[in-house]
């Protein structure tokens, strides 16, 4: 990991023409926390704070990703992004009496984002603080994720929620016994069920 000041690499990123994108490309991966094999990114995508940004092997994230954090980011394995998604990790404190709030440099709930593995995420989706997005989930386009999302779900919306399972329950026990899940048919079915209440 090369050891720079976020904004000190955040201006020499942004500040590269973009002819010079496999420099680009090898500071990006190199100023990581940790990044699996086969990461693919758009050439226009930022990383902010990149200490705290984990990403697994063979994730693959379209052209404008933002990533916005003072928080941990964990991405896992074969999570692919559509274009400009942008994860926001990390709050503001908004009640300190007496102090503006631009100038208050502590307090605030930040807690880590978490992004299971087969995560897909379409295209202008906006991330927020401390969620977790269960394994296999897919979001849709335009969808605002302001708290956690279940496993092997398919989400929409503003405020994002599940809609249904992307599998019947045979299928889903066939699926998640193929790719090793983590996860069980019960736990699965558990998780989607407190969503619905």
């Amino acid at each position: 990991m090369l050891n720079i000041q976020p904004t000190y690499l955040s201006y020499f990123v942004r500040t590269l023409p973009n002819f010079l994108w496999p420099l680009k490309w090898y500071i990006i991966k190199k100023s990581l926390c940790k990044v699996g094999s086969n990461f693919k990114f758009g050439y226009n995508s930022e990383f902010f704070d990149h200490r705290l940004i984990e990403i697994g092997d063979n994730v693959f994230m379209g052209l404008n990703t933002v990533i916005n954090t003072n928080v941990k980011v964990n991405i896992g394995n074969n999570v692919m992004f559509g274009r400009s998604v942008t994860i926001m990790g990390g709050d503001h404190n908004i009640s300190e009496v007496g102090i503006q709030m631009r100038f208050v440099k502590s307090g605030g709930k930040n807690i880590p984002i978490t992004i299971e593995d087969d995560v897909w995420i379409g295209s202008n989706v906006t991330i927020l603080k401390g969620v977790k997005l269960g394994e296999g989930c897919v979001v849709g386009a335009g969808s605002v994720i302001a708290k956690s999302l279940p496993p092997y779900s398919i989400c929409v919306g503003n405020p994002c929620k599940p809609i249904k399972l992307r599998f019947n329950h045979e299928s889903l026990k066939l699926h998640i016994n193929a790719v090793k899940s983590k996860y069980t048919f019960e736990e699965i079915i558990s998780i989607q069920n407190k969503w619905a209440r």
